[in-house]
This record gives C-alpha cells, sequence and structure tokens, in this order.
C-alpha cells in the first residue's frame, strides 16, 4: 500500500488551504485572545481546523471512494464533531455538552465497525489466556477509549505546532503499522492522510504561529487518531494488540492523565483549565516554547519507534 501519495495529497491541500481558513477566520472574527494560562501574547486566528478536516477528507475520499464503513462511520462522527466544536469554539459550551458529543461521535464509529473487540493480555502465561476479549464491554471501552483520545489531544494543543506535530508523527506510525497487517486498505490511507494534512498545517502554525486549529482541530485530531489506533492496531491478530497504539499515542496519554490525577488530588473539576500539563511545566523550567515543543516531538518520536521496532520484531 503506498504511504506517499495520499501523505503528499494532505500536505498540499493542508498547505493551500490553510491560508484561506485563515483569511476566513478573520472575516468571522474567529480570534484566540490571549488569557493568564496562554503561550502566546497577541490575537491569533483560530480556523486552522477546517483546513485539517476538509484537506484530509478531500485527500481520503478521493483516493479511497467508495468508503469502507468504518471510514463512513469516520465521516458521518467527524462533521458532526466538527459542528460542536465550531461552537464551542465561538461560544465556549460547557463541558458536558461537550463531553456528551464526543460519547456520541464515538458511538457512531462503534455503529459502522470501529470497535475495540479484544486486546492482548499483558499478563498472558501468568494469568488468563492471550487475549481479553471485550464482550459486554465492548462499547463501553471503544467509547471510552475516543472520548479520551479526542481529549488528550485536545489538552495538548497548548503551544505553536505541538498538537499537529504529535499527531502527524502518530498517524504517520499508524500508517506504517498498518501496511504489515491485516487493515493495510482501510487504514494506511486515511492515516497518511491524516499525517499529510497536520504536517502541511505546520507551515503556518509552528512558532510563531499566524493561526491556531482550536477544538475543531485538535479534536478532529484526536477522534481520527483514536480511530484508526482502533481499526489498525488494536484489532490486530497479534499479541502486541495494547502495546502498539499506547505507544503511538504515550505522550497525550500520559500527559492527560497526569493532569487528571493532578487536578483531583487538588480537589479541581477534571475539565478546570490550568498549567498543569507538561507544556507548561517545561516552560515553566525555562525552555521556550520552540525548545518545548522539539522536546515533545522527540518523546513521541522516541515512543513510535519503539512501537515500530517492538511491532516489525
Amino acid at each position: 500500500m503506498n504511504i506517499a501519495v495520499p501523505l503528499a495529497a494532505g500536505v498540499i491541500l493542508s498547505l493551500s488551504l490553510t491560508p484561506l481558513a485563515r483569511r476566513l477566520a478573520l472575516r468571522l472574527n474567529l480570534i484566540d485572545r490571549p488569557v493568564e494560562r496562554s503561550s502566546h501574547s497577541t490575537p491569533i486566528p483560530f480556523g486552522g481546523g477546517f483546513a485539517i478536516f476538509v484537506s484530509f477528507w478531500l485527500a481520503t475520499l478521493i483516493l479511497q471512494w467508495p468508503p469502507a464503513p468504518p471510514l463512513l462511520g469516520m465521516l458521518i462522527g467527524s462533521f458532526i464533531l466538527m459542528i460542536i466544536c465550531s461552537l464551542d469554539d465561538r461560544y465556549d459550551l460547557p463541558a458536558l455538552p461537550r463531553l456528551g458529543a464526543q460519547m456520541g461521535v464515538g458511538l457512531i464509529a462503534y455503529a459502522f465497525g470501529v470497535r475495540v473487540v479484544q486486546v492482548s493480555n499483558p499478563l498472558q502465561g501468568m494469568l488468563g489466556p492471550e487475549y481479553i476479549f471485550m464482550g459486554a464491554l465492548e462499547i463501553p471501552v471503544t467509547v471510552l477509549w475516543i472520548t479520551f483520545i479526542v481529549n488528550a489531544v485536545n489538552w495538548l494543543d497548548g503551544l505553536d505546532g505541538l498538537a499537529g506535530g504529535v499527531s502527524s508523527i502518530a498517524a504517520m506510525t499508524l500508517a506504517l503499522v498498518a501496511a504489515s497487517g491485516d487493515h493495510a486498505a482501510t487504514v494506511v490511507v486515511p492515516a497518511a492522510a491524516l499525517a499529510g494534512a497536520a504536517l502541511g498545517f505546520l507551515r503556518y502554525n509552528f512558532n510563531p504561529a499566524s493561526i491556531f486549529m482550536g477544538d475543531v482541530g485538535a479534536m478532529f485530531l484526536g477522534y481520527m487518531l483514536a480511530c484508526l489506533s482502533v481499526i489498525g492496531a488494536v484489532k490486530q491478530p497479534t499479541a502486541l494488540v495494547l502495546v502498539v497504539p499506547l505507544l503511538v499515542l504515550g505522550l497525550p496519554i500520559y500527559d492527560s492523565a497526569m493532569t487528571i490525577l493532578q487536578r483531583l488530588r487538588s480537589g479541581r473539576p477534571i475539565y478546570h483549565p490550568d498549567r498543569a500539563h507538561l507544556h507548561h511545566r517545561l516552560l515553566d523550567s525555562g525552555l521556550s516554547t520552540r525548545e518545548a515543543v522539539l522536546f515533545m516531538y522527540g518523546i513521541t518520536g522516541l515512543l513510535c519507534m519503539i512501537a515500530l521496532g517492538v511491532w516489525l520484531r
């Protein structure tokens, strides 16, 4: 399965559409004005998520038509999520409606075949069989995985180029994993196109950013990474069906888990915004924005290289 074509298509479309999205955001007054926990000091338009969304789906559907049922479900779910996120970017919706929408699009993905059917047992040989079948837990596990990754990537979107760069590395790794597995036809094209769309957007989003992706882009990237990791790795018939997605998405998973634990320990709501994320701690340690972002790219790249190495072995 050729990875280069959807990757290039995603990059070219994103490079072309992001300036248009920026002009549209300025016209619609979609502006992110800095607050106390912001890393930027001047107002920045945040319509880049629309460019990522359109670039990805154009590249994917042109190269893979008609879409397979899982991809069709992701198209429907991501479109609904885009509408909700657009409202959130404009009106700052409360946490519960956003959470309900995320779980709803997770159910849509499940209905079209994006399902965590089984995972490998990390204690196999000592306790239990080689595989753990979800059974009645199939729906909640799938929906919770998608919801968690959507929020993990969204929370990662705190520095110029951070969420886009980490997502492009993760998506390319999923494409490479899928190319050697049983779901190549379903995963390689969209995963490579997603990497390309995020990579092209970085031309305008890397520090100093001229446009942000907003919730539309961050939650879209999280949704697609969550779904593609389920199809491309979690359902593979190997003992690595748990290891690969956890490594590939290790940085956003770690950041979100530690942030949630810290907020719970301090008695604050999980969705209460603060400076508890890893990128905030890196900035507070004295790193510049670019240094912090490149450091987190490096961690993601290392985890993805380990995932590829373990998979290929």
